[in-house]
């Protein structure tokens, strides 16, 4: 499986794209940086305000244009809110929601033995990142 991996939010989410990758490197599967190239794209989701959530659906509905046989997951905040659900369910070529940063979830929408989902010992960024919080208490300041 080739997949995109595209983070919107903040650094606690770039954490989570980052344990996303290992899973998927971890498991032998390959990550690309064209989404044209990608069998699967994941996006990780942001909903401090209403504009992030907008370019979360925006990205998806580029990526299907580009590549309308891709199977798309958005995980994240923006998917774990039960307002923002269905407009997210609706996109074309979303599969699956992964509300947060449920990895054990995110293994089994991608179809990926959940075995494989450790912490992440890599990362693709010159910054390290290190979890401290999980979830989102909706005053960001960011």
């Amino acid at each position: 499986m080739k997949l995109h991996l595209q983070t919107f939010g903040c650094r606690a989410n770039h954490y989570d794209s980052e344990r996303v990758r290992a899973l998927v490197l971890s498991a032998g599967h390959e990550i690309v940086d064209d989404v044209s190239e990608a069998d699967v794209a994941v996006f990780n989701s942001c909903a401090v305000t209403s504009e992030a959530e907008r370019d979360v659906r925006k990205a998806v509905r580029r990526a299907s244009a580009r590549n309308p046989s891709l199977r798309s997951v958005v995980m994240g905040c923006a998917a774990a809110l039960p307002a923002s659900q269905p407009a997210l369910r609706a996109l074309p070529t979303v599969d699956h929601l992964v509300a947060g940063a449920d990895i054990v979830a995110m293994a089994n929408a991608l179809g990926i033995d959940g075995r494989h989902a450790g912490p992440s010992a890599a990362q693709s960024s010159v910054r390290a990142l290190l979890r401290v919080q999980d979830g989102c208490d909706e005053h960001c300041t960011f």
